[in-house]
């Protein structure tokens, strides 16, 4: 689990990735403002790409926060989302075979060079 302003920093979803995250769950009140939605999905898409990992991003959705939840595959396609207007559920099913060929495709987990010796290769 990641908090809001967590998802700005790419370590932290790369530690739970190298410590066996399969799925990425990011809470939020992402404040709008100017490319503020923008961010929010771009940074979402990224963490799941260059971990090969679900990840379910969740923000508040009022006057004040912008919403747009979203859970994206580890390939970093959206595979649902909600919109900034009200109160939405989304669901999908999460597969162990879409994150097996993801990683399969691109071993970002095995191929890190930076590896920190306190965390499993």
């Amino acid at each position: 689990v990641m908090t809001c302003y967590d998802v700005r920093f790419p370590e932290t979803a790369r530690s739970l990735a190298v410590r066996g995250a399969d799925v990425i769950v990011v809470s939020a009140a992402w404040v709008r403002g100017a490319l503020k939605e923008q961010h929010w999905k771009l940074l979402n898409a990224a963490r799941a790409l260059e971990n090969t990992c679900y990840v379910l991003a969740c923000s508040e959705v009022s006057s004040r926060n912008i919403g747009c939840c979203r859970i994206i595959d580890p390939m970093g396609e959206v595979v649902a989302e909600a919109g900034d207007k009200g109160a939405e559920l989304i669901a999908t099913g999460l597969s162990r075979e879409c994150l097996a060929s993801a990683r399969q495709i691109m071993p970002v987990l095995q191929n890190r060079r930076f590896a920190d010796p306190q965390l499993p290769d």
